[in-house]
């Protein structure tokens, strides 16, 4: 004899064996590869940095995680394609202030995604401030006197990697809270407008820590001041910025993200897993050569930091009038 089921009944039996098959395949993540959207080219910092975290996760994990490399339009190519992804997990990306903080403020409209509604904030990994330097043969050493220095030359000329680049940002910042006109000369990356900076061709840049740094410590160039908030723990001996000019603080950030709506079972081991791996000493050492400084900041703390980067960053942009040609 056939037993009807009702329709109803049988509607639940399938929906609670979906369920059942859900939690089951979250129990089991990772059950595959995990691929880490890289939205920058191999061997820059982001790069570097997400390498070191996948080879840990894949030992801890007992699964490839995977680099993938997706360049383009400053870092917003890799991080939508990121949101583009299923939440199941095996799809994250490693973010940046530029993608995040930045662009969402400068394109406005045109961002492809919404970084309030479209992105999984999993871990703040890390963070590292710009550094003002000089050619030697600039008659300062303070930030002081660098700002006396720029009211007596105003419009002298910056370097950046461009407009909406933190280095541009940071000379507006300066500008608008030291009273002083300076003129951004945008070069295509760090290592060009560095070079000009030993050879004397441009005398003021407020470059990225870890490109900056490494010719003060060979004597080529002259730190000025720091942007980090206080004194920056692998550069003790320069003095931030905020001493003279409270407040002035700018340190871009990255981070993981995966798309939104991810299952909470996986976003906490993932990001507990983050987490540890951040706390192995081996991996704390790789990130100080890279002179960054590791955040460790859980989900919801890494996106209420990215808010407020993004708001000050909103701020600078509207005030100086700075457009995307």
């Amino acid at each position: 004899m056939r037993i009807r089921i009702p329709a109803r009944l049988a509607a639940a039996a399938v929906t609670l064996g979906l369920m059942t098959g859900a939690v089951m395949a979250q129990d089991k993540w990772p059950a595959r590869p995990v691929t880490i959207i890289v939205p920058f080219a191999a061997g820059g910092n982001t790069d570097v940095m997400a390498r070191i975290f996948s080879e840990h996760l894949s030992k801890r994990l007992g699964q490839q995680f995977v680099v993938e490399n997706r360049v383009g339009a400053g870092g917003v190519t890799g991080l939508l394609a990121a949101t583009k992804a299923a939440p199941d997990g095996y799809t994250i990306a490693v973010g940046t202030s530029g993608g995040i903080a930045i662009n969402p403020v400068l394109s406005k409209d045109k961002t492809p995604y919404n970084v309030e509604k479209d992105f999984t904030y999993l871990y703040g990994m890390a963070a590292q401030p710009n550094i003002w330097v000089v050619h030697p043969s600039v008659p300062v050493q303070t930030m002081p006197e660098l700002i006396a220095w720029l009211k007596t030359n105003p419009g002298t000329p910056y370097a950046t990697s461009g407009i909406g680049t933190t280095q541009h940002l940071c000379g507006e910042m300066l500008a608008d809270a030291a009273g002083v006109k300076i003129t951004p000369v945008a070069y295509r990356a760090s290592n060009q407008s560095i070079q000009d900076l030993i050879g004397g061709q441009i005398k003021l840049a407020c470059d990225n820590f870890a490109v900056a740094y490494e010719q003060v410590k060979a004597g080529k160039l002259r730190a000025v001041s720091i942007t980090s908030p206080g004194r920056y723990p692998l550069a003790q001996e320069i003095t931030p910025t905020a001493e003279t000019l409270p407040g002035f603080e700018q340190m871009p950030a990255f981070g993981w993200v995966g798309p939104a709506n991810m299952p909470a079972a996986i976003v906490k081991k993932l990001t507990d897993e983050l987490v540890a791996v951040g706390k192995i000493p081996e991996v704390r050492t790789a990130m100080e050569k890279f002179g960054v400084l590791q955040t460790e900041l859980p989900g919801p703390a890494y996106a209420e930091a990215l808010r407020k980067e993004r708001d000050a960053y909103a701020r600078v942009i509207e005030k100086a009038g700075i457009k995307l040609p």
